[in-house]
C-alpha cells in the first residue's frame, strides 16, 4: 500500500494545481451520517456561522496518520468546537471505499492505526463520491470552508496557527468566549525511578476572560485528583498550571474538563518512559530502509536541550545504510533518545514488498569495546512508530573511542577556547589529513595536507566558528589514522 501511495501521490501531484478546486471556490454541499449515525450536513453548518475544516484521507496513508498524531486538528475541534466555543467543526471523510470499519479501527489490513481513538471530531466513512465531488487527487486533502459565502482554501497540513488564522481571520469569522489552549510541559521521562512532574501551560486565545478550570488526570487509565484552579488569565495571555508529582510511568492522560463553570472537552495524552541505565559513551546506529528521507533522531538532556541528533531528511538518498553516531553524555545525568518516522511505519519496509528492514541501536561504549545495548529495535520485528522514545541514564563513567597510538599526536592546550595547537610526527614522508567530527557524526573540518617530510608537524586548528563541546579528531600519516578526543569551550 505504500508503494501505491507513493506512485499515486507522484503521479497526481503534478497536476494536482488543475484537478484540485482552486482557492476561492464555492465548496459543493453533502449530507452524510458520521459512524456515530449522526447526520450532518455542510451548509447548515455554515449558514450557523461555523467554519467547517474537511480532512478527506485514508486509513492505510501513512502522511495523513502522522498528521493526525501531531494533533493539530483534534486541538482546534476542542477549543473551537462544539465542546468548547462551538464556532468550527471539523470531519475526517475516509475517502478509500474499499477500507472497512476494522481498517478505521486499527485491526484491519490496510491501516495505520486506530483512527477512531485518536479522533475527536466526527468520522465519515465511505467519503469516496464527496471526495470525487472535491475534483480531490491525493491524500490528506485539508480543506477550510468559510461561513458565509461557503467559499474553501486548501489549509492542508498547517499548524495549529496557520489553521487558525485560516479558519477565523481567513473566513471573517470570530471566536465567541472563553478558548484555553493546552500544551503539556512537564517532564517525560522518570530517572533513576525517581518522581516526576507534570505541568502544562494554557493560553487563552478566545475573546473572554477564563476565571476558573478543572483537569482531570489519570495514569495508567488510574484516575487520579483533579487539578482545579482559578484566577483571570486575560485573552491572549498564558498561565503555568502545576498537574501534581508522580512515581509511576505510562500513559499519563490529562482532560480539560470545565472551563469558567461550563463542561469543556480537551484532551492531551503523554508518554511516560522510565530511564534505561547507559555509560557516558554512547553509538548510536542506525540502519535506514528503504525511505530514509522519513527518519530523524535527537538526546536530549533533563532541560530539554538537544546534545546529538539528525533532522528529518538528513538521510536523503541514503537507503540501507548504516548511519553511525558517537554521543558523549555527563555522567549521573538523565536523557531522552526520540526517533521520529514521518511515514508512521518505523524501519519496517518489508511489509510495503521486496524492501530491507532497517534498525535502531544505541549501544553503551567503552572505547571500541561495546558493554550493551541500551536501545535494540528491529525493523524486521514488526513493529511500527511514528514515534520512538525512550530514556537513559548515564550511570557509568567510559572512554570515548581513542587509538592507542596517541603518543604520537598532541593537542595543546586541550581543552581550548576556540584555538589550539595540534603537533604530530610523522614516521615517514607520505601524504597527510586532519578531520575533525562532531558527535553526530557530521564532518566539521578537513584539511588536506598533501606531502609531508618525516619529523614532527605543527599545525594551528581553528574551532572559533563552531559550538562549544566535543570533537573527534583523526590525524591520518602514510595510512595510518590515530584518532583522539578534543573540547571547544568557544
Amino acid at each position: 500500500m505504500k508503494q501505491f501511495y507513493m506512485l499515486f501521490a507522484a503521479l497526481t501531484l503534478g497536476f494536482a494545481a488543475q484537478a484540485q478546486l482552486p482557492d476561492g471556490s464555492v465548496a459543493p454541499d453533502f449530507t452524510a451520517t458520521d459512524i456515530d449515525g449522526n447526520e450532518w450536513n455542510l451548509y447548515s453548518l455554515l449558514d450557523e456561522g461555523k467554519t467547517v475544516i474537511l480532512d478527506f484521507s485514508a486509513t492505510w496513508c501513512g502522511p495523513c496518520w502522522s498528521y493526525a498524531q501531531s494533533g493539530v486538528l483534534e486541538d482546534l475541534h476542542a477549543a473551537f468546537g462544539p465542546n468548547g466555543t462551538d464556532d468550527l467543526m471539523v470531519f475526517y471523510l475516509e475517502s478509500d471505499d474499499t477500507t472497512t470499519p476494522a481498517d478505521l479501527n486499527g485491526t484491519g489490513t490496510a491501516t495505520t492505526g486506530d483512527w477512531v481513538s485518536i479522533t475527536n471530531f466526527p468520522i465519515i466513512d465511505n467519503a469516496g463520491s464527496i471526495f470525487d465531488s472535491y475534483s480531490n487527487s491525493y491524500y490528506p486533502t485539508i480543506y477550510t470552508v468559510c461561513p458565509g459565502d461557503y467559499t474553501l482554501v486548501e489549509s492542508g497540513q498547517g499548524t495549529f496557527d496557520q489553521h487558525l488564522a485560516a479558519a477565523f481571520s481567513g473566513c471573517g469569522n470570530t471566536i465567541s468566549g472563553a478558548a484555553p489552549m493546552m500544551t503539556y510541559t512537564g517532564e517525560t521521562s522518570s530517572c533513576g525511578g525517581a518522581n516526576w512532574g507534570a505541568s502544562a501551560d494554557i493560553n487563552n486565545m478566545g475573546s473572554e476572560p477564563v476565571s476558573a478550570m478543572t483537569f482531570a488526570i489519570e495514569l495508567n487509565g488510574v484516575s487520579q485528583p483533579d487539578v482545579n484552579w482559578t484566577g483571570y488569565l486575560n485573552s491572549g495571555n498564558t498561565e503555568s498550571i502545576d498537574l501534581g508529582t508522580y512515581a509511576a510511568t505510562g500513559t499519563l492522560d490529562i482532560s480539560l474538563v470545565e472551563v469558567n463553570g461550563n463542561d469543556w472537552e480537551a484532551h492531551k495524552s503523554v508518554d511516560i518512559v522510565g530511564s534505561v541505565e547507559s555509560t557516558t559513551y554512547v553509538q548510536v546506529r542506525i540502519m535506514t530502509d528503504n525511505w530514509p528521507e522519513e527518519t530523524g533522531w535527537a538526546i536530549q538532556d533533563s532541560n530539554g536541550g538537544v546534545v546529538a541528533g539528525v533532522d528529518v531528511g538528513t538521510y536523503s538518498n541514503q537507503p540501507n545504510t548504516l548511519q553511525i553516531a558517537d554521543v558523549a553524555l555527563d555522567l549521573n545525568e538523565c536523557y531522552t533518545f526520540t526517533m521520529i518516522d514521518t511515514y508512521g511505519d518505523g524501519l519496517y519496509a518489508s511489509q510495503w514488498g521486496n524492501y530491507a528492514d532497517g534498525y535502531a541501536e544505541i549501544a553503551s561504549m567503552d572505547g571500541e569495546t561495546q558493554l550493551s545495548l541500551v536501545l535494540d529495535y528491529q525493523g524486521a520485528s514488526g513493529v511500527e512508530f511514528a514515534e520512538l522514545v525512550i530514556g537513559m541514564e548515564a550511570t557509568t563513567q567510559t572512554n570515548v573511542i581513542e587509538n592507542e597510538l596517541t603518543a604520537s599526536v598532541n593537542v595543546y592546550p586541550n581543552p581550548f577556547n576556540g584555538n589550539t595547537t595540534l603537533t604530530f610526527t610523522a614516521v615517514e614522508a607520505g601524504d597527510a589529513s586532519i578531520v575533525a567530527y562532531n558527535l553526530v557524526g557530521e564532518k566539521v573540518i578537513d584539511m588536506n595536507l598533501g606531502s609531508v617530510a618525516a619529523g614532527t608537524q605543527t599545525v594551528q586548528l581553528d574551532f572559533t566558528y563552531l559550538n562549544s563541546g566535543i570533537y573527534l579528531l583523526s590525524v591520518t600519516t602514510a595510512g595510518e589514522t590515530t584518532t583522539l578526543r578534543v573540547t571547544n569551550t568557544h
